[in-house]
Protein backbone atom coordinates (compact mmCIF):
# COMPACT_ATOMS: atom_id res chain seq x y z
CA UNK A 1 0.00 0.00 0.00
CA UNK A 2 1.50 3.54 -0.98
CA UNK A 3 0.54 6.92 0.02
CA UNK A 4 -1.26 8.56 -3.29
CA UNK A 5 0.82 12.13 -2.12
CA UNK A 6 4.11 11.37 -1.56
CA UNK A 7 4.77 7.65 -2.62
CA UNK A 8 5.67 6.44 0.75
CA UNK A 9 4.42 3.11 2.07
CA UNK A 10 0.94 2.81 4.12
CA UNK A 11 1.67 0.88 6.96
CA UNK A 12 0.63 0.03 10.36
CA UNK A 13 0.12 3.24 12.50
CA UNK A 14 -0.82 2.31 16.25
CA UNK A 15 -3.07 -0.87 17.26
CA UNK A 16 -5.39 -0.93 14.26
CA UNK A 17 -4.89 1.69 12.08
CA UNK A 18 -3.15 2.51 8.78
CA UNK A 19 -0.91 5.57 7.97
CA UNK A 20 1.57 7.45 5.41
CA UNK A 21 5.32 6.53 6.96
CA UNK A 22 6.43 9.90 5.15
CA UNK A 23 4.16 11.87 6.87
CA UNK A 24 4.58 10.10 10.18
CA UNK A 25 8.99 9.67 10.07
CA UNK A 26 9.61 12.67 8.03
CA UNK A 27 6.59 15.06 8.67
CA UNK A 28 4.62 17.55 6.62
CA UNK A 29 7.55 19.21 4.70
CA UNK A 30 7.62 15.67 2.81
CA UNK A 31 3.55 14.60 3.05
CA UNK A 32 1.08 16.15 4.47
CA UNK A 33 -1.19 13.33 4.54
CA UNK A 34 -2.08 12.84 8.16
CA UNK A 35 -5.42 10.78 7.72
CA UNK A 36 -5.28 7.27 8.70
CA UNK A 37 -7.34 4.20 8.19
CA UNK A 38 -9.12 1.50 10.41
CA UNK A 39 -7.86 -2.10 9.38
CA UNK A 40 -11.20 -3.33 9.35
CA UNK A 41 -12.36 -0.25 7.45
CA UNK A 42 -9.41 -1.20 5.09
CA UNK A 43 -10.15 -4.42 4.67
CA UNK A 44 -14.25 -4.24 4.45
CA UNK A 45 -13.48 -1.92 1.25
CA UNK A 46 -11.19 -4.02 -0.44
CA UNK A 47 -12.95 -6.91 -0.23
CA UNK A 48 -15.84 -5.63 -1.91
CA UNK A 49 -14.17 -3.98 -4.44
CA UNK A 50 -12.58 -7.25 -5.34
CA UNK A 51 -16.16 -8.90 -5.65
CA UNK A 52 -18.00 -5.92 -7.38
CA UNK A 53 -15.60 -4.21 -9.58
CA UNK A 54 -12.41 -6.60 -10.17
CA UNK A 55 -13.69 -8.60 -13.36
CA UNK A 56 -17.17 -6.44 -14.34
CA UNK A 57 -18.72 -7.95 -17.98
CA UNK A 58 -17.29 -4.73 -19.80
CA UNK A 59 -13.91 -5.43 -18.30
CA UNK A 60 -13.90 -8.95 -19.09
CA UNK A 61 -15.13 -8.27 -22.93
CA UNK A 62 -12.25 -5.95 -23.29
CA UNK A 63 -9.42 -8.50 -22.34
CA UNK A 64 -11.52 -11.77 -23.91
CA UNK A 65 -11.37 -9.40 -27.55
CA UNK A 66 -7.41 -8.58 -26.87
CA UNK A 67 -6.43 -11.46 -25.34
CA UNK A 68 -7.41 -13.36 -28.82
CA UNK A 69 -5.55 -10.86 -30.77
CA UNK A 70 -2.84 -11.24 -28.76
CA UNK A 71 -3.12 -15.28 -28.90
CA UNK A 72 -3.29 -14.82 -32.78
CA UNK A 73 -0.25 -13.23 -32.52
CA UNK A 74 1.81 -15.44 -31.11
CA UNK A 75 0.34 -18.05 -33.13
CA UNK A 76 1.16 -16.74 -36.17
CA UNK A 77 4.88 -15.96 -34.41
CA UNK A 78 5.54 -19.63 -33.53
CA UNK A 79 4.07 -20.84 -36.80
CA UNK A 80 6.52 -18.83 -38.83
CA UNK A 81 9.48 -19.78 -37.06
CA UNK A 82 8.85 -23.89 -36.92
CA UNK A 83 10.34 -24.55 -40.27
CA UNK A 84 13.92 -22.85 -39.07
CA UNK A 85 13.51 -24.71 -35.91
CA UNK A 86 12.91 -27.78 -37.27
CA UNK A 87 16.17 -27.10 -39.09
CA UNK A 88 17.77 -26.70 -35.88
CA UNK A 89 16.43 -29.81 -34.67
CA UNK A 90 17.75 -32.03 -36.80
CA UNK A 91 21.28 -30.34 -37.09
CA UNK A 92 21.49 -30.71 -33.36
CA UNK A 93 20.55 -34.33 -33.38
CA UNK A 94 22.85 -34.98 -35.91
CA UNK A 95 25.61 -33.77 -33.91
CA UNK A 96 24.82 -35.53 -30.27
CA UNK A 97 24.27 -39.04 -32.53
CA UNK A 98 27.86 -38.22 -33.82
CA UNK A 99 29.47 -37.19 -30.89
CA UNK A 100 27.66 -40.51 -29.67
CA UNK A 101 29.02 -42.98 -32.40
CA UNK A 102 32.68 -40.97 -31.64
CA UNK A 103 32.45 -41.81 -28.13
CA UNK A 104 31.51 -45.61 -28.91
CA UNK A 105 34.63 -45.84 -30.64
CA UNK A 106 37.17 -44.75 -28.04
CA UNK A 107 36.96 -41.37 -28.61
CA UNK A 108 37.57 -39.64 -25.19
CA UNK A 109 33.98 -38.75 -24.02
CA UNK A 110 35.56 -35.51 -21.72
CA UNK A 111 36.08 -33.72 -25.13
CA UNK A 112 32.36 -33.72 -25.84
CA UNK A 113 31.65 -32.36 -22.39
CA UNK A 114 30.84 -29.11 -23.65
CA UNK A 115 29.67 -29.27 -26.69
CA UNK A 116 27.15 -31.79 -25.17
CA UNK A 117 25.89 -29.51 -22.49
CA UNK A 118 25.06 -26.77 -25.14
CA UNK A 119 23.70 -28.77 -27.60
CA UNK A 120 21.52 -30.65 -25.24
CA UNK A 121 20.32 -27.18 -23.23
CA UNK A 122 19.47 -25.67 -26.86
CA UNK A 123 17.53 -28.74 -27.98
CA UNK A 124 15.43 -28.40 -24.66
CA UNK A 125 14.58 -25.33 -25.27
CA UNK A 126 13.42 -25.89 -29.25
CA UNK A 127 11.54 -28.57 -27.85
CA UNK A 128 9.52 -26.53 -25.35
CA UNK A 129 9.26 -24.05 -28.32
CA UNK A 130 7.39 -26.86 -29.97
CA UNK A 131 5.27 -28.50 -27.41
CA UNK A 132 4.04 -24.70 -26.89
CA UNK A 133 3.05 -24.26 -30.63
CA UNK A 134 1.14 -27.40 -30.74
CA UNK A 135 -0.89 -26.55 -27.44
CA UNK A 136 -1.60 -23.25 -29.04
CA UNK A 137 -4.92 -24.15 -30.25
CA UNK A 138 -6.12 -25.54 -26.97
CA UNK A 139 -5.47 -21.94 -25.72
CA UNK A 140 -9.25 -20.85 -26.14
CA UNK A 141 -10.22 -23.49 -23.91
CA UNK A 142 -8.63 -22.54 -21.08
CA UNK A 143 -10.69 -19.60 -20.06
CA UNK A 144 -14.07 -19.78 -18.26
CA UNK A 145 -16.73 -18.55 -20.62
CA UNK A 146 -18.08 -16.94 -17.92
CA UNK A 147 -15.03 -15.66 -16.54
CA UNK A 148 -16.64 -12.80 -14.36
CA UNK A 149 -19.49 -14.97 -12.45
CA UNK A 150 -16.43 -17.54 -11.38
CA UNK A 151 -14.30 -14.85 -10.23
CA UNK A 152 -16.86 -13.37 -8.01
CA UNK A 153 -17.50 -16.84 -6.86
CA UNK A 154 -14.38 -17.74 -5.97
CA UNK A 155 -13.76 -13.94 -4.53
CA UNK A 156 -17.02 -14.74 -2.16
CA UNK A 157 -15.75 -18.10 -1.18
CA UNK A 158 -11.96 -16.38 -0.36
CA UNK A 159 -14.25 -13.59 1.49
CA UNK A 160 -16.43 -15.99 3.93
CA UNK A 161 -13.14 -17.70 4.62
CA UNK A 162 -11.38 -14.53 5.65
CA UNK A 163 -14.06 -14.11 8.56
CA UNK A 164 -13.15 -17.67 9.77
CA UNK A 165 -10.38 -17.67 11.93
CA UNK A 166 -8.65 -21.35 10.86
CA UNK A 167 -8.37 -20.12 7.31
CA UNK A 168 -8.03 -16.56 7.38
CA UNK A 169 -3.96 -17.18 6.49
CA UNK A 170 -4.45 -19.38 3.43
CA UNK A 171 -7.78 -17.10 1.90
CA UNK A 172 -5.55 -13.81 3.00
CA UNK A 173 -2.71 -15.09 0.55
CA UNK A 174 -5.14 -15.85 -2.20
CA UNK A 175 -6.65 -12.23 -1.96
CA UNK A 176 -3.56 -10.46 -1.68
CA UNK A 177 -2.15 -12.45 -5.12
CA UNK A 178 -5.15 -10.83 -6.73
CA UNK A 179 -4.02 -7.38 -5.79
CA UNK A 180 -0.90 -5.28 -7.53
CA UNK A 181 -1.17 -1.81 -5.20
CA UNK A 182 -3.13 0.00 -3.26
CA UNK A 183 -2.85 4.10 -3.62
CA UNK A 184 -4.46 5.81 -0.49
CA UNK A 185 -4.96 9.55 -1.57
CA UNK A 186 -6.54 12.40 0.57
CA UNK A 187 -9.64 13.79 -0.61
CA UNK A 188 -12.00 16.29 1.17
CA UNK A 189 -10.78 15.33 4.21
CA UNK A 190 -11.11 11.42 3.74
CA UNK A 191 -9.36 8.94 2.12
CA UNK A 192 -9.61 7.73 -1.02
CA UNK A 193 -8.78 4.28 -2.50
CA UNK A 194 -7.70 3.18 -5.70
CA UNK A 195 -7.04 -0.56 -5.92
CA UNK A 196 -5.26 -2.18 -9.36
CA UNK A 197 -5.78 -5.96 -9.94
CA UNK A 198 -3.28 -8.39 -11.03
CA UNK A 199 -5.14 -9.60 -14.31
CA UNK A 200 -2.85 -12.65 -14.46
CA UNK A 201 -4.05 -14.27 -10.70
CA UNK A 202 -7.53 -13.23 -11.44
CA UNK A 203 -7.35 -15.44 -14.42
CA UNK A 204 -5.92 -18.44 -12.47
CA UNK A 205 -8.36 -18.24 -9.69
CA UNK A 206 -11.22 -18.46 -12.56
CA UNK A 207 -9.76 -21.83 -13.87
CA UNK A 208 -12.06 -24.40 -14.36
CA UNK A 209 -11.63 -27.90 -12.59
CA UNK A 210 -10.89 -29.80 -16.11
CA UNK A 211 -7.89 -27.00 -16.78
CA UNK A 212 -6.74 -27.52 -13.12
CA UNK A 213 -6.77 -31.66 -14.22
CA UNK A 214 -5.36 -31.22 -17.45
CA UNK A 215 -2.18 -32.80 -19.02
CA UNK A 216 1.10 -31.44 -18.98
CA UNK A 217 0.78 -30.17 -22.47
CA UNK A 218 -2.51 -27.87 -21.74
CA UNK A 219 -1.10 -27.01 -18.42
CA UNK A 220 1.71 -25.70 -20.22
CA UNK A 221 -0.83 -23.72 -22.38
CA UNK A 222 -2.67 -22.26 -19.17
CA UNK A 223 1.07 -20.73 -18.27
CA UNK A 224 0.86 -19.01 -21.37
CA UNK A 225 -2.42 -17.49 -20.59
CA UNK A 226 -0.96 -16.11 -17.04
CA UNK A 227 2.14 -15.05 -18.93
CA UNK A 228 0.22 -12.76 -21.63
CA UNK A 229 -1.83 -11.36 -19.18
CA UNK A 230 0.52 -10.88 -17.00
CA UNK A 231 3.15 -8.98 -19.81
CA UNK A 232 0.27 -7.79 -22.82
CA UNK A 233 -2.60 -6.06 -20.59
CA UNK A 234 -2.86 -3.11 -18.39
CA UNK A 235 -4.07 -4.26 -14.63
CA UNK A 236 -7.94 -3.70 -13.64
CA UNK A 237 -7.93 -0.31 -12.12
CA UNK A 238 -10.63 1.16 -9.74
CA UNK A 239 -11.41 3.49 -6.82
CA UNK A 240 -13.12 2.06 -3.78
Amino acid sequence: MTCGSCGASYAKSGKSRFGCQGAAKKGPTWCDNRLTIRQDDLDARVLAGLSTEMLRDDVVVAFLAEYEAEMQRLVAETVSTRPEREVELANLDRQIGLAKAAILKGVDAAMFVEEMKVWTERRQVLLAEQDAAQAASTESELLHPDLGRVYREKVGQLTAAFGDEALKAQAFERLRALIETVVLTPEDGELAIILRGELASMLELTASVAMQNAPSAVAEGALQVKMVAGTGFEPVTFRL
